[in-house]
């Protein structure tokens, strides 16, 4: 008997039909043999469309932001492991294997520390086992629980990290978020902190440690860059989201925020911003390189009650020209913030050490305003 091609089957391979000389007929076993194997075929299609849900280690660190590495780190010290096996043997993860993952991510990037976040994670694993039975069972986590708590590193898990000493669970999250260059963790980690414990605080124990981590981490390596440069758009917008649910302030003797002239930064005074509208203080933000005599005009045509300038590096012709803010009318306080300020006498009243003190200052240069000094 000869076999030809006759064309495609349904699962992409070669169908095959028996042929044979004139007059004969092709033998009944040839034909068996290949309806056997095409009823095989299409048999194993529906395998395959079940094994589309495991997923392998690559994957899942995709989709969880994290290296294939730190997946299986938490498998080896939590017992968050893979529960199926491919038709090679290779380990994958099922759709309840991920779920918990991602618990697990959620927790870390909260600020929980991996060995805490596994054992809820696990806790909550084992209750809804308890109460209904899954197809997929998932491991048990005794040995997670057995195991001695890992010694924790500044940071958080897995690879390299934004060491943040000394800092609380939410700047370590934070960090986390901002290593992943993960825009949306930092931006919604640092909203929810804004709403518990307010712009200042934020500040100070949350978002200035991670950009002081951030710094450190590009000096020791000569990488990260992009790390710092997310970390601030993220925190800008978290500021403005904050900023937004206070209400509308009144629009009448704003204080006035500008940095220097070749000043680029300006997420210290967005924080200021934000920490005077939580007071009730109008403001106005005109930006980065602000000339100091654009300012001063500004500064006489709004009458404001306060101005705050910001440099991060020294700039003497900036320092020089301060004098004309003062003279912009009667009434008004210039105050100095940033380290690039120096020891100049005349300058040394108007230097605030922090953010707290220049909101302070802002505040009461606003409450002692004359009255009816707003201009249209």
């Amino acid at each position: 008997m000869i076999l030809q091609a006759s064309g495609v089957s349904p699962v992409g391979l070669p169908t095959v039909s028996p042929t044979s000389p004139p007059g004969r007929r092709a033998d009944a076993p040839g034909r068996v043999r290949i309806r056997f194997r095409a009823a095989m075929l299409r048999r194993s299609a529906p395998c395959d469309d079940l094994r589309m849900d495991l997923m392998s280690v690559g994957d899942v660190a995709a989709r969880l932001g994290v290296s294939p590495s730190t997946v299986r780190m938490w498998g080896q010290r939590y017992g968050l492991t893979a529960s199926a096996h491919s038709p090679g043997g290779h380990r994958r993860y099922t759709v309840q294997d991920v779920e918990r993952l991602q618990r697990m991510h959620a927790e870390v990037i909260a600020g929980t520390s991996p060995a805490d976040a596994a054992a809820a994670v696990t806790v909550r694993a084992r209750t809804s086992r308890s109460a209904k039975s899954t197809p997929t069972r998932i491991p048990t986590s005794a040995k997670a629980s057995q195991q001695p708590a890992p010694r924790s590193r500044p940071g958080g898990p897995g690879g390299s990290v934004l060491a943040v000493p000394g800092a609380g669970p939410a700047a370590r999250g934070v960090a986390r978020a901002a290593f992943r260059l993960d825009e949306i963790g930092v931006e919604d980690s640092v909203v929810a902190e804004l709403k518990r414990h307010g712009t200042l605080a934020t500040w100070n124990d949350v978002v200035r440690p991670v950009l002081v981590a951030a710094g450190d981490y590009w000096q020791r390596t000569g990488e990260g860059i992009e790390i710092e440069h997310l970390l601030t758009q993220a925190v800008a917008t978290a500021l403005v989201r904050h900023a937004a649910t206070l209400g509308e302030l009144s629009r009448d003797d704003p204080v006035l925020l500008a940095a220097g002239p070749h000043e680029e930064h300006t997420l210290a005074l967005q924080a200021v911003r934000a920490g005077l509208a939580e007071r009730g203080v109008p403001s106005r933000l005109l930006g980065p390189r602000t000339p100091i005599r654009a300012l001063a005009v500004a500064a006489r045509r709004t009458r404001a009650p306060g101005v705050l300038v910001w440099l991060s590096l020294p700039d003497s012709g900036a320092s020089q020209e301060i004098p004309t803010v003062s003279s912009a009318h009667r009434r008004i306080t210039v105050l100095l913030g940033g380290a690039g300020w120096g020891a100049d006498d005349a300058l040394t009243s108007m230097i605030c050490a922090d953010l707290d003190e220049a909101v302070d200052r802002l505040r009461s240069a606003w409450l002692a305003r004359p009255a009816g000094t707003s201009r249209g």
